[in-house]
Formats: C-alpha cells, sequence, structure tokens
C-alpha cells in the first residue's frame, strides 16, 4: 500500500514537471530579456507622484516582472523611500507577484489558455482597483523620484546578463517554492480520491473560504502554486476556486502583510487585504460563470503542456533540474567567493527572508568599490565582507536594494 502510494507520488510528480518544463525554460529566458531591458532603473523613473497615471504605470511594469511575493518587497521598500505614493506601491506589490513572464506560461502549460489570459488581467485590474482604493483612502502630495542613471553596458554584456539571470539567478531564487510546489501537486494527485474532491470540494461554500484560508496567510509564488492549483482541479476543486488560490496566494502573506502594516499604515493595511479577498473572490466566481456557460468547461482546462511529444518534456526536465536544485545548495554566493573571515567586515542586515534576498544583498554588496570577497548567512541576518571600501557606501547600496544594513565590526 505504501509502496503503491509512494510510486503513484513519484510518478505524478515527474508528470508534473515534464509537462512544465519545456515552458519555464522559455519563461525563464523572457524573464533574462525583461530584466536586462526594462529593469529596476526603469521602475523607480515611472513611479514617483500619486495619481491614476502613476498607479496605471505600476500596473503595467510590474505585471511581467517574475519577482515573488517575497522578493517584491524590498523593490516595494526602496520605492517607498524614493518618493513612490502609497497608492502606486501598493498596485505594484499587488500585480507584481500575482503573475509573471514565466508564471504565464506555465499556467498555459498545466491549466490552458483561459487560465494563462484571466491571471494576468487579474493582475492589471487589481492593481488598478487596489490602487484606486489607496487614493481614495488616503491623499498625498506629488514627489517626484530623484533620477536613475543605468550604467552604459555593451551587447555582449547584456546577452551574458539575460542567461545569467534567466537561467542561474532565477531559478535559485524560485527553485526551492517550484520543486515543492510540483512534489505538493503530486502528493494531491496521488492520495486524495476523486470521490473527496467532487463531494466537498465542488462546493462553492467550502472551496472558496477553503482557498483564502490558505492563501492569506501562507507564502506561495506565482508558479509554484501552478501545479497544486491543477492536481486540485483534477481532483474536483471549482475551477474558479482555484483562480482565487492563484490570485490571493501570491499576493499576500504574513511577511507581506507586516510590510504594509508597518511601512503603509493601518488604514492602508485593512482596504488593501479586504481588497484582496473580495476582488479574488469575484475573480474566481466571474471565471466559474464563463466556464460553465460555455459548455465546454473541461476542454478549456486542458494546458498546452499535456500536448506536447513526450520527448520534449523530457529532454527539457533534464536540462531544468539542475537548474532548479542550485536553489538547495547553501551559501551559493560565499562558495564562490571565499571570504576571510578574521579580516572580514561584518554588517547586519535586515529584510532578508529567502535565498533570492541573499542573492540580491550579495550582487548589492559586490558592486560596491574595493570589495573583494562577500558572504551572506540568512540564518544569522549578517554579512562578512573584506576588501578596501567604505563601509558607508556599502550600507547605503544595501538599502538602495530594499533592505537595512549597519555595520557590527
Amino acid at each position: 500500500m505504501i509502496r503503491n502510494l509512494l510510486l503513484d507520488f513519484l510518478r505524478e510528480s515527474w508528470h508534473l514537471f515534464c509537462e512544465v518544463s519545456p515552458f519555464l525554460i522559455l519563461g525563464f529566458f523572457f524573464a533574462g530579456l525583461i530584466h536586462v531591458f526594462i529593469g529596476k532603473e526603469t521602475i523607480r523613473r515611472h513611479l514617483g507622484g500619486p495619481g491614476f497615471i502613476k498607479v496605471l504605470k505600476s500596473v503595467i511594469l510590474g505585471i511581467p516582472l517574475p519577482i515573488c511575493s517575497c522578493g517584491v518587497i524590498p523593490l516595494a521598500a526602496s520605492l517607498r523611500r524614493e518618493g513612490a505614493s502609497k497608492a502606486s506601491v501598493l498596485s505594484f506589490l499587488f500585480a507584481t507577484p500575482v503573475t509573471g513572464v514565466d508564471s504565464i506560461l506555465a499556467t498555459y502549460a498545466f491549466l490552458g489558455a483561459l487560465f494563462a489570459v484571466f491571471r494576468p488581467l487579474a493582475a492589471l485590474l487589481g492593481g488598478i482597483l487596489i490602487g484606486l482604493a489607496s487614493l481614495f483612502v488616503e491623499r498625498e502630495p506629488a514627489v517626484d523620484l530623484p533620477p536613475v542613471v543605468a550604467p552604459t553596458k555593451s551587447t555582449g554584456h547584456k546577452i551574458r546578463e539575460v542567461f545569467t539571470y534567466g537561467f542561474l539567478t532565477l531559478p535559485e531564487e524560485l527553485g526551492r517554492w517550484l520543486i515543492a510546489g510540483i512534489l505538493l501537486g503530486g502528493l494531491i494527485s496521488a492520495i486524495i480520491p476523486a470521490d473527496f474532491g467532487q463531494q466537498y470540494l465542488s462546493d462553492p461554500w467550502v472551496a472558496y473560504p477553503l482557498m483564502l484560508l490558505i492563501s492569506v496567510p501562507i507564502y506561495v509564488c506565482a508558479t509554484g502554486s501552478i501545479p497544486i492549483a491543477a492536481a486540485l482541479i483534477w481532483k474536483g476543486l471549482l475551477p474558479g476556486a482555484a483562480l482565487t488560490f492563484l490570485i490571493a496566494g501570491p499576493a499576500t502573506n504574513t511577511v507581506n502583510a507586516a510590510f504594509v502594516w508597518k511601512e503603509m499604515g493601518k488604514k492602508q493595511f485593512a482596504m488593501y487585504l479586504t481588497m484582496i479577498v473580495i476582488f479574488s473572490t469575484a475573480m474566481g466566481l466571474l471565471f466559474d460563470a464563463i466556464w460553465v456557460a460555455s459548455g465546454t468547461g473541461s476542454e478549456m482546462l486542458h494546458g498546452a503542456g499535456e500536448h506536447l511529444p513526450l520527448h520534449i518534456g523530457l529532454i527539457s526536465s533534464l536540462i531544468l533540474l539542475p537548474l532548479l536544485l542550485r536553489a538547495y545548495i547553501p551559501h551559493r554566493s560565499s562558495m564562490a567567493m571565499p571570504v576571510d573571515v578574521e579580516n572580514g567586515q561584518e554588517f547586519s542586515i535586515q529584510g532578508m527572508t529567502c535565498q533570492g534576498c541573499v542573492s540580491t544583498v550579495n550582487r548589492a554588496i559586490r558592486k560596491v568599490n574595493g570589495v573583494e570577497t562577500v558572504s551572506v548567512d540568512l540564518r544569522e541576518g549578517q554579512a562578512t565582507v573584506t576588501g578596501d571600501f567604505d563601509a558607508e557606501e556599502l550600507v547605503r547600496a544595501v538599502q538602495e536594494a530594499g533592505y537595512r544594513a549597519s555595520k557590527t565590526s
């Protein structure tokens, strides 16, 4: 019995991974292009001051970015400190983690075109509505962001950066959550009987509250949430309730909520969570209505990954798996740059919550003139740095990346 369950779990997990791998590889490539040719400098340049246009810009710029709900917090904090309005920051905070170019393609692979269209549409509409609600709750004076001068890079450097970010940095940042999502999806497929889903998960009075109860407090990334939603749908969950999970899950969690409470205030916090709950539920109900009215709901839920030749999924999986497993190698940045701890200076780093944060802090420190080696410790919340550098410049670089830093030794 246990052996059969284990085999079913492994088979279902591998099947899910093979379906999504070709689309993730394509998505990571486009994500690298967006990172290099749009980048944070463009975002900061367009989000200064209040008003609807700034809100709209923040949503449009945020939707394609492959940044999770954890990774978006430092960027949102940086934007806020540099003068972006609360409305723009909250719109960006919602729209960015809900979807990205990688998760759109993964959604198409698992769940089909209708889900792939609805998800970015939800990010667009929800971001705009949250921004407008924020403007209604609190008016702010116009403040322009200081100009940001992006460094000039050669074409060859940009091409290398596309592949470095798309196939090294991004898989390392998302690897843990994506693999966890696929394994959880495989577990659901293996252990939950179909009649259980039909009996309980098809009841909207059970399905929607359950998805919200899971989504709001728990961290789940936009791409990692897809195999979980797909497995639940295959077991009988209402597609609209799954969409609610795909919207609310990446959009908020306890870390995200704490940031909004602290940086935006109680009124904005209450508005933000209320809008997410109402909007994600409304989009789910609308999706269910379209699904029922079409009369071809089951056909719409076939993902593109199911139609790809088996060898493409297999080859893509074998390429992608080692890239994702890099996320489980501890302190990869410090391994690449050995640190002389006795001669290094230590800095306290506050605000790091995942390996993606470690990578961001590491890159920010390495850009400081004179830095030779860096070791960033997530558990201890500190960085050890060697070289002939200005400590104040290093602190500023970390703060510009969206974290708080102070010298401890």
